[in-house]
């Protein structure tokens, strides 16, 4: 549904951006690609819309389609919060280009990348929840970063009038505004996991997202490791009947990008590409469900395709059951559909 409350200010589409860089610590927006598609009465999401062949992010995302041999049958998950698991045990990207993004050639980025969507007594509303580590592989530093995109309407507007957090709004050029926040800095060891936490509730009138992480290991396992919250950030909007971080193959967002859940990497930032010259992950992707259960998410993608930043050489596959990301040949394709492995 298309239906707009102006006075919140609050309701965007995507449109190609200008390139940019966002703040005084040089973090740069995470950007989503094109959109504009529709689901055919019917049928279900295409996840190749946007992506079809290398460079793509690459990792795991649940589309929310189970696809047996070209079967497809979408299904529909909603919960009030995702992780994701990764355990990095080498890590160098380069890109050459790259600084005409604005972002340094050796940058990459891990995106959890969610959509919450939000129904109100004056339309669907949808937004973009990037929990992001932004890597510095040649000096082996990452700092957390978290950014919210409007999925609604066009242009893309989020006010500083009615969004709040540890971060701020700022412009993506066009008439398009975001909000973003930078959060710590790390220097890492291998092996380093972690796990990514988005976490949403809801009021009539607000929402709340608590982007943080958890650090397992840092060279060596952390002892009594905690989930440490960077960031809680508040939307105020009218007329919230229920809220929900949603995953559904049967339609997309209002502006034509999926409800999805991706864990994935690509470049620095901007819509930069990079190239992985060494690449050794592994990788989960959960939800808590209704009786407060960490849960796979059952069927998984080798690439996501709200994410705008790409990556060449990132090669995925099952061993054992668990998602192993490696520097190799990229194939867009499905990876899975039984991921069962609790990996946290």
């Amino acid at each position: 549904m298309r239906s707009i409350s102006l006075v919140l200010a609050l309701f965007m589409t995507l449109s190609p951006f200008s390139l940019i860089s966002l703040s005084t610590n040089n973090i740069p927006a995470m950007f989503p690609p094109v959109h504009g598609k529709h689901v055919v009465p019917g049928e279900y999401v295409n996840p190749y819309l946007y992506y079809s062949s290398p460079p793509a992010p690459g990792g795991i995302a649940s589309f929310g389609l189970f696809n047996y041999s070209g079967k497809v049958t979408p299904y529909i998950i909603t919960t009030n919060k995702v992780l994701g698991y990764t355990n990095v045990s080498n890590l160098l990207a380069y890109y050459k280009m790259a600084r005409k993004y604005g972002v340094n050639p050796y940058s990459a980025t891990l995106q959890m990348n969610v959509v919450l969507q939000v129904n109100t007594t004056h339309g669907t509303f949808a937004y973009w929840l990037q929990d992001v580590g932004s890597f510095q592989t040649n000096n082996n530093k990452v700092t957390f970063i978290d950014n919210i995109w409007n999925l609604t309407g066009n242009p893309s507007v989020l006010s500083s009038s009615v969004v709040s957090g540890n971060g701020k709004v700022t412009s993506a050029g066009g008439g398009n505004t975001f909000y973003y926040d930078v959060g710590p800095t790390y220097t890492y060891y291998y092996p380093f996991s972690y796990v990514y936490v988005v976490n949403v509730s809801y009021t009539s009138s607000s929402l709340s997202i608590w982007f943080g992480y958890e650090i397992l290991q840092n060279g060596k396992p952390v002892s009594s490791p905690q989930v440490q919250y960077y960031d809680e950030v508040t939307i105020k909007q009218s007329g919230i009947v229920s809220a929900a971080i949603t995953v559904n193959g049967n339609v997309y967002t209002p502006d034509g990008l999926y409800y999805d859940a991706e864990l994935v990497w690509g470049g620095g930032g901007n819509g930069a590409p990079t190239q992985f010259v060494n690449l050794n992950d592994t990788l989960g992707l959960y939800y808590v469900n209704s009786t407060g259960k960490i849960t796979p998410f059952p069927s998984l993608y080798t690439f996501g395709s709200d994410t705008g930043e790409s990556a060449y050489n990132v090669h995925d596959m099952l061993v054992n059951g668990v998602p192993e990301a490696y520097a190799g040949t990229e194939v867009l394709t499905v990876l899975t559909n039984q991921f069962t492995v609790l990996l946290i």
